[in-house]
């Protein structure tokens, strides 16, 4: 099994070159919880439970939005958990708005899976 540090290294690496989708396939456990800090109408509940419910929010979110320019400082790990400062532009697609977009992005493990992944933003 991967070590903490080893998920965490490989999840930025994926999530840095834009394979978001990819990497919550790979790492996301079947019981994940996704935490948002509020609740916008177009992505959906601001938690989902469950693998498939998080991976319908991504979809979501992904389909209406393009990530470009990700910078990841990190990841810090400790105990069974990593986080992320997530920078990058973000364009809407449906009006073409380009802005910066920042995050925080913690993830709890357990078995060599992410249980919960929580976002901090303003």
């Amino acid at each position: 099994m991967q070590s903490l540090a080893e998920i965490a290294s490989d999840y930025a690496a994926l999530m840095a070159a834009g394979e978001t989708l990819a990497a919550a396939e790979k790492y996301w456990a079947s019981d994940i919880i996704v935490l948002e800090p509020a609740n916008v109408e177009s992505d959906g509940p601001a938690i989902a439970i469950g693998k498939p419910a998080a991976l319908a929010r991504l979809t979501r979110w992904l389909a209406a939005n393009a990530m470009s320019e990700i910078l990841i400082d990190g990841p810090f790990v400790t105990g069974d958990q990593f986080a992320f400062f997530i920078d990058m532009e973000i364009t809407r697609r449906a009006t073409g708005e380009r802005q910066p977009f920042s995050e925080i992005a913690t993830y709890t493990v357990r078995d060599g899976k992410i249980i919960e992944e929580r976002f901090f933003y303003g």
